[in-house]
């Protein structure tokens, strides 16, 4: 091997071994960044209440950054508060519900706010025949809205409804379905339970 042969394989060899050291940390350092953006709080509560209400914990999660931002102070512009953005006839409906006494600031304690949420959603999820985006449809705009949406417009090939008017309702869903997707990548383990 001659001396030039050497230095193109030795420059070679520093070239891919860069690159391989880029990648490396490129998926290393890309997840860490996401998860600085996309924390996991409240973990305990989440994955008790999914469980308790046969949810998946990563949609939940999904639903709780899209609508807060994991912000258990979030109060959105129509009045929803809390982690899940509970509205407080909703929060009063569900407390009726679960036999609990019931005021609009229980909505900004996250525990309460995870276990309205989880239980609205599981309320939804029965009514909706356990169909994700649908059920999103329902959170977000209501469920006599996504039943209307549904049987005027139907499902499709993804089981979501084929058209939805509300433009922030449509987004709501592709976003809160994403972020389950991104929440289960970023935090495989998180939700598995100790033998």
């Amino acid at each position: 091997m001659t001396k030039k042969q050497k230095t193109v394989l030795w420059i070679g060899t520093a070239i891919a071994g860069t690159l391989l050291t880029v990648v490396l940390l490129a998926g290393e350092i890309a997840p860490a960044i996401l998860r600085s953006y996309c924390k996991l709080s409240y973990r305990d509560k989440i994955g008790s209440y999914s469980r308790e209400y046969r949810l998946d914990p990563y949609f939940v999660c999904g639903v709780i950054f899209t609508e807060s931002k994991f912000d258990p102070n979030a109060k959105s512009r129509v009045g929803a508060s809390g982690l899940m953005q509970v509205m407080p006839a909703t929060g009063a409906e569900i407390a009726r519900q679960l036999d609990l006494p019931y005021s609009d600031e229980m909505l900004f304690d996250p525990e309460t706010s995870i276990r309205f949420g989880t239980f609205y959603l599981r309320q939804q999820m029965d009514a909706f025949d356990n169909n994700p985006a649908v059920v999103l449809a329902a959170y977000n705009a209501g469920p006599y809205r996504a039943e209307q949406w549904l049987s005027q417009y139907g499902l499709d090939s993804e089981g979501k409804i084929c058209y939805i008017p509300f433009q922030e309702t449509d987004q709501y869903v592709d976003r809160v379905l994403l972020m389950q997707k991104v929440y289960r990548i970023l935090y495989p383990k998180a939700f598995e339970i100790d033998s």
